[in-house]
C-alpha cells in the first residue's frame, strides 16, 4: 500500500512570504510617503525663497544681499544649509540645476534656489537603502523698477484698440517724420488710413509704417513714401487703457502777472489775454487752452496737464513755442491729457505756424487729436504725438524731428514673479 506524503505547513510558508511582501510594501509607503512630504516642503521653501532674494534684488540689492535674504527664509521654513540634511543654493543668474541646464541659466532678470535633502529611511535599510535624496529648485523674474520710452520708434501713434482711424492722413495734409515711424494699434485694416490727395513721407532710419492690421487701408490717390523704411503688418498689440500713467499734481493757482503766467491749477480760458509767456513748472488746465491766430506763447520746462474735461484748440497762424522740463519725474513730457472716456471726451486741436516749436512728449491717451486747417505748418516739431486717435486733414503740414532723447521716459513698475 502505498502512502500519501502530508501536506501540511505548506500554507504556512504562504502566509509568511504574504506577511513579508506586506511588511515591504508597508516600508515602501512609509519611506516613499516620509520622502514625497520632504519634497512638497522643500519646494515651497525654494519658492518663498526665490520670491524673497527677487525682491531683495528689486530693491537694489547686491549678490550677498539677495543671498541672505533667499536663506533666511528658507531657514524660517526648516531648510538651513546645515551641509547635512540639507543645503540650500542661491544663484544669480540661474545655473544649471537639479542635473538639467534650465531655460533661464545665465539670464540676470532670474534668481534661482535649489534646495538638496537628505532623509533617512525606517525600513529602507534592510535592503540597503538607508536614506533618500530629493532636489528641488524655484525661480523668479525679478526686474527692478526702471523708465523707458512711451512706444519707442514711433512719432506718431494711434492707441485705439480697434476701428477706423487710429491714424488717419487725409485731404491735402502732409506728414513728414524723421527718427521716428507712424503706428496704429487697431485690429482693423483700417486703423491706419491714408486719404485724398495727403501726403506721408518716414525718412530714412524712422522704421517706416507700422501696424497691428495686417495691411492698411487707402481712399483716394495719396502720397506714400517710406524711404526703404518699408511697411510692418501684425505687430504686437499695446494693452488699452495703458498702465502706469504719468500723476503730474499742481500746486496752487496759476496766476498773471503782467503778461506772464505762474504755475498751478487754472479753470478759465488759458492762457489769459495778455500773457505770452510761461514760468516753467506745470500747469493744470480744467479750461480750454486756446490759442487765435497771431496769438504767441512760449514757455521753457512747462508741462501742460489736461484734465478730464478739459480742451485745446490751437487755431492755425499761432505762434507755440513750448519745451517740456529737462529734469525731474516729468523730465520731457509736453502735454498729457488725463485718462477719460474716449467716446465722450471733446476733440482737440494742435496747429501753428512755420514759427512754432514744440519739444516733448504729446501724450493723450483717450484723445482725438486733430491737426488740419488751411495752411497751418507745424515743422519745428521734436516731438512724439500719441493719442487715442491721431489725425492729420485740411492742408496741414507737419514735420516731426524726433530725437528719442527728448521724448518722456514713464516709469516701469517692478516685476516679480515666480516663473519655474
Amino acid at each position: 500500500m502505498l502512502q500519501r506524503k502530508s501536506e501540511k505547513g505548506q500554507a504556512l510558508i504562504l502566509i509568511v512570504f504574504a506577511i513579508l511582501g506586506l511588511i515591504a510594501l508597508t516600508a515602501l509607503a512609509v519611506d516613499g510617503g516620509m520622502a514625497y512630504s520632504e519634497r512638497r516642503q522643500a519646494q515651497s521653501a525654494a519658492d518663498a525663497a526665490a520670491l524673497d532674494a527677487g525682491l531683495a534684488k528689486i530693491r537694489g540689492g547686491n549678490l550677498a544681499t539677495l543671498v541672505a535674504e533667499g536663506l533666511a527664509r528658507a531657514a524660517s521654513n526648516g531648510f538651513d544649509n546645515n551641509g547635512t540634511d540639507n543645503t540650500v543654493t542661491i544663484n544669480n543668474p540661474p545655473k544649471a540645476g537639479c542635473n538639467v541646464a534650465g531655460q533661464y541659466v545665465g539670464n540676470n532678470e532670474y534668481v534661482q534656489v535649489i534646495i538638496n535633502t537628505r532623509t533617512d529611511t525606517f525600513f529602507g535599510g534592510v535592503v540597503g537603502v538607508n536614506e533618500l535624496e530629493n532636489c528641488v529648485e524655484a525661480v523668479a523674474r525679478a526686474v527692478p523698477g526702471t523708465t523707458a520710452q512711451l512706444l519707442p520708434g514711433y512719432a506718431v501713434a494711434g492707441l485705439a484698440p480697434s476701428g477706423c482711424d487710429a491714424v488717419y492722413i487725409a485731404g491735402n495734409g502732409q506728414l513728414q517724420t524723421w527718427g521716428g515711424g507712424v503706428f496704429s494699434n487697431s485690429t482693423d485694416t483700417c486703423g491706419l488710413h491714408f486719404q485724398g490727395s495727403s501726403q506721408t513721407q518716414t525718412h530714412q532710419g524712422s522704421g517706416g509704417l507700422n501696424m497691428v492690421a495686417n495691411s492698411y487701408q487707402v481712399t483716394g490717390n495719396p502720397s506714400i513714401q517710406t524711404h526703404g523704411e518699408g511697411s510692418h503688418a501684425n505687430m504686437p498689440q499695446i494693452a488699452y487703457p495703458p498702465i502706469d500713467l504719468p500723476n503730474p499734481v499742481c500746486i496752487g493757482t496759476a496766476t498773471k502777472v503782467g503778461n506772464t503766467m505762474t504755475p498751478g491749477s487754472y479753470s478759465g480760458t488759458f492762457p489769459p489775454s495778455g500773457v505770452n509767456t510761461l514760468n516753467s513748472g506745470i500747469y493744470c488746465l480744467s479750461g480750454s487752452f486756446k490759442m487765435n491766430g497771431n496769438d504767441k506763447l512760449t514757455g521753457n520746462e512747462v508741462l501742460i496737464v489736461l484734465e478730464v474735461g478739459g480742451s485745446l484748440d490751437w487755431n492755425g497762424g499761432a505762434e507755440i513755442k513750448l519745451k517740456a522740463p529737462k529734469s525731474g519725474p516729468f523730465k520731457n513730457l509736453l502735454i498729457f491729457a488725463r485718462l477719460g472716456n474716449p467716446n465722450s471726451h471733446p476733440k482737440m486741436y494742435i496747429n501753428g505756424n512755420s514759427n512754432s516749436e514744440l519739444t516733448g512728449t504729446i501724450y493723450m491717451p483717450s484723445i482725438e487729436l486733430i491737426i488740419n486747417g488751411n495752411n497751418t505748418q507745424l515743422q519745428k516739431t521734436d516731438s512724439q504725438i500719441i493719442a487715442y486717435n491721431v489725425k492729420f486733414s485740411g492742408s496741414s503740414d507737419t514735420q516731426i524731428h524726433m530725437n528719442a532723447n527728448n521724448q518722456y521716459k514713464a516709469p516701469q513698475s517692478p516685476i516679480l514673479q515666480l516663473v519655474e
